[in-house]
């Protein structure tokens, strides 16, 4: 049996569920093990889920997102990444039927990014990818086996499908570029930290704040489930035994349906199950059953370590004990959840907001959120900003879009090319924007090296590019936000490695060791007027 001793390993996804609990395993029990995690903290996200892990030596966190290509490539480079456990991805099927586009781009988009950094940095050992028993489809009432791993995909709703669709890029990759790769799939998970949009911990907020349990048809779907720190376990005799180009089955043949499932909640709060469960109307494709054969993973020496009563006790003690780790979770709970923007931010079918109006911060003055929909029957209201971004593609133009989205801020990308002023002047006449964010530039693909062959393109956007669109927002009057960069400076005399003394706003910038920081450099001695904000990253 093939062994695999890793070295520095990136976690995506690791602030959520599963993940979390993954990520805090290794660090405990690897010391010598760099853990670096990566999680764009979407409403299904916690920081707190990696509490036991944040003060540890070999553990670093990393805000941001696996579809930004530039990022991946710069993590896996900068880091030495050599093995990858990829958890991220949308994964609540109620939300799959409503934002189904969302699903794509985060479960396919995502994951082909990441293969295609494997691929550019070649430097990758394992990459361990993380599937659902849902890509099976349902299994027969009457079936005594289970799926096993060469079972063949059937995927019967949205959030399935694209997680078959990520497998196949997944195998792809591996036959075609020798990608070293495992895959994996999961029945049901449960424990402490989980988002209270799945089942248990639904029904565990609910029977703690005394309200009923609502059942979606008639309660006798099956599901099997198993307690997070043994699947925390799977994953790590996986990471180290586990076959490359091989799938596991992470699974449990206890089953039960969800009815017994609130009623064993019920039984643990003491309260009557005639009055404690509700019947609602049933989800859509409301798969029947999920059946998986395990064999081939209890090979490798795994095995399910907790009962379901040892491990329902655990996860309801946790919740009782941590009743406001997700904030305002009210969206989450309605028997029928949407998309949430945010914890305790649930929006209706018609965008409307369900919760109380939040309060951003704007230029130093506090202003109500505008929701990007206006409640049925009221009239629009003209909204205080309109934001034009430039850099769409890139990781922070990508981001800056998200929290328009997040804050309810109108915006709209800019389609013009920087360099060519027409194109800008187009796009400030059609949009009519108060403010514009500026986040284009060349940084090189798949690093910076790419400049020092390309200088006319690098220069062309970065320096010529940015000076005109500043000029345009200076004839119309229009605050210009520029996110440049740090990489204008290096570590010296008055700044050594190490001593927490950093670069100011107003420091002349000392590094030109690459012709991309040298474009940046010259933007940044430029912008000397007084009406744009510049910042450097």
């Amino acid at each position: 049996m093939a062994t695999h001793t890793p070295k520095n390993i990136l976690i995506t996804g690791a602030a959520g569920f599963i993940a979390s609990h993954v990520a805090n395993r290794l660090v405990r029990n690897y010391p010598e093990y760099k853990i670096v995690v990566l999680d764009k903290l979407d409403y299904c996200s916690n920081l707190k889920n990696l509490n036991p892990s944040r003060s540890s030596p070999n553990f670093k966190f990393v805000k941001g997102d696996i579809a930004s290509d530039d990022l991946v490539n710069y993590l896996l480079i900068t880091e030495s990444i050599d093995t990858i456990m990829h958890f991220a991805a949308q994964t609540h099927v109620d939300n799959s039927f409503g934002n189904s586009f969302e699903f794509t781009k985060n479960n396919i988009y995502g994951t082909h990014v990441l293969l295609e950094a494997c691929k550019v940095t070649g430097q990758i050992k394992r990459f361990i990818h993380v599937s659902t028993d849902e890509v099976y489809g349902e299994t027969d009432e009457d079936a005594v086996v289970g799926n096993h791993e060469a079972s063949q995909l059937l995927p019967t709703n949205p959030y399935s499908a694209t997680k078959a669709g990520a497998e196949m890029l997944v195998m792809a990759y591996g036959r075609s570029y020798g990608l070293p790769v495992i895959t994996t799939r999961g029945n049901n998970v449960y424990g402490p930290n989980q988002f209270p949009e799945k089942l248990i911990p639904k029904f565990i907020l609910l029977a703690m704040r005394g309200e009923s349990l609502p059942i979606h048809g008639d309660g006798s779907n099956v599901r099997s489930y198993l307690y997070c720190e043994d699947v925390a376990e799977a994953f790590e005799v996986i990471l180290h035994k586990g076959e490359v180009g091989h799938v596991y089955n992470v699974g449990t043949k206890k089953e039960r349906r969800v009815i017994d499932v609130a009623t064993d909640v019920c039984k643990l709060f003491s309260k009557d199950t005639e009055n404690c469960i509700r019947f609602v109307e049933n989800r859509p494709f409301n798969d029947q059953r999920y059946f998986l054969d395990d064999q081939k993973l209890k090979n490798l020496g795994w095995s399910e370590r907790t009962a379901w009563e040892e491990g329902l006790k655990k996860t309801i003690d946790w919740y009782i004990k941590n009743p406001d780790w997700w904030g305002d979770v009210s969206g989450a709970l309605l028997p029928h959840p949407r998309m949430l923007v945010m914890p305790g931010i649930e929006r209706a079918a018609d965008g409307s907001d369900k919760s109380d109006a939040e309060s951003r911060i704007f230029n130093g003055t506090t202003k109500e959120a505008q929701m990007a929909v206006p409640k049925s029957g009221n009239s629009p209201k003209e909204a205080p900003y309109k934001f034009l971004i430039y850099g769409k593609s890139g990781w922070l133009g990508g981001l800056l879009g998200k929290l328009c989205e997040k804050q309810g801020i109108t915006f709209e990308y800019g389609k013009g090319r920087l360099e060519n002023r027409s194109q800008l002047l187009t796009d400030i006449s059609s949009v009519k924007p108060t403010h514009v964010f500026s986040a284009a530039g060349v940084t090189g693909r798949p690093n910076v090296d790419w400049c020092e062959s390309h200088k006319t393109e690098t220069i062309r956007t970065n320096v010529v590019g940015t000076l005109n669109l500043a000029d345009v927002c200076r004839e119309h009057g229009i605050l210009l936000m520029n996110f440049a960069t740090g990489c204008i400076f290096e570590y010296d005399a008055a700044h050594p490695e190490g001593s927490g003394i950093g670069f100011k706003e107003e420091d002349t910038p000392n590094f030109t060791g690459s012709f991309y920081s040298k474009t940046k450099a010259m933007v940044s001695f430029l912008f000397t007027t007084d009406w744009h904000f510049f910042f450097q990253f």
